[in-house]
């Protein structure tokens, strides 16, 4: 059975903790696929892409810890309540998903147990042991969806808890690169989808940012070592 979430040691004693909820786009061998086939598994409905890359850099240049989800959300959005029908989509951007068609309660409650449920419990016992960390959680948005307009944006911060951090992230971001744009509750807003900050980082009154960037961005390793240095920057100025 997959791991349904990788845990990245903490190196340090730097008080910064990341997770990306989405950064997996693994489908055990047991879902076959989910009766998808070529891009679809590849495309963005299934991950968020260069999320990985981007959260094992800044680790490594921070030497903090971190945790990402070990399967796709295609099979069930660990960034849902359970109580949402979104929690194990159905369709998703256009595409039907044959594999979710109809599911049982059987069936959704062993992606609950095997998948959500460990990840949920890995990533509150890793929030747990941190020393009054600054929490990251860490998307990436299409620039165009297929049901969609297109995004402009090249950054976005989902803001609803913490809007001081969020603004000095911004900030920082703009006096190091200055071209660049950043939209605030954009292209998404955390007020409406923002379940794993409100469970895990909110409660707990903790410091902290969900950024999302734009795919094509960190789509390739030139683009993920320029982000990881650029948010690693203005996550230095804020966190100094």
């Amino acid at each position: 059975m997959s791991d349904p979430f990788h845990i990245i040691p903490a190196a340090s004693d730097t008080p910064l903790f990341l997770f990306g909820d989405h950064a997996s786009r693994h489908i055990p061998d047991r879902y076959g696929n989910l009766g998808l086939s070529g891009d679809d598994l590849i495309r963005h409905i299934a991950w968020d892409i260069g999320t990985e890359d981007v959260l094992r850099g800044l680790c490594d240049r921070f030497g903090c810890g971190g945790i990402v989800a070990g399967f796709s959300r295609l099979l069930i959005d660990p960034n849902r309540s359970k109580r949402m029908e979104s929690l194990v989509p159905d369709s998703s951007d256009g595409t039907i998903i044959p594999g979710n068609q109809n599911l049982n309660a059987e069936a959704r409650k062993e992606r609950i147990e095997t998948l959500y449920a460990p990840y949920h419990a890995a990533l509150s016992a890793q929030i747990s042991a941190q020393t009054s960390p600054l929490i990251v959680s860490l998307h990436s948005f299409t620039p165009k969806p297929k049901e969609g307009d297109k995004r402009e944006w090249d950054l976005g911060l989902l803001v609803k808890h913490d809007e001081g951090t969020a603004q000095d992230f911004k900030d920082a971001i703009y006096r190091l690169a200055p071209k660049l744009s950043v939209g605030m509750n954009e292209p998404y807003s955390a007020h409406d989808l923002n379940h794993t900050i409100d469970f895990h980082v909110a409660p707990r009154a903790l410091p902290h940012l969900a950024i999302e960037i734009r795919q094509d961005h960190i789509q390739h390793q030139h683009g993920v070592t320029r982000f990881v240095k650029l948010l690693g920057d203005a996550l230095k100025q804020i966190m100094d």
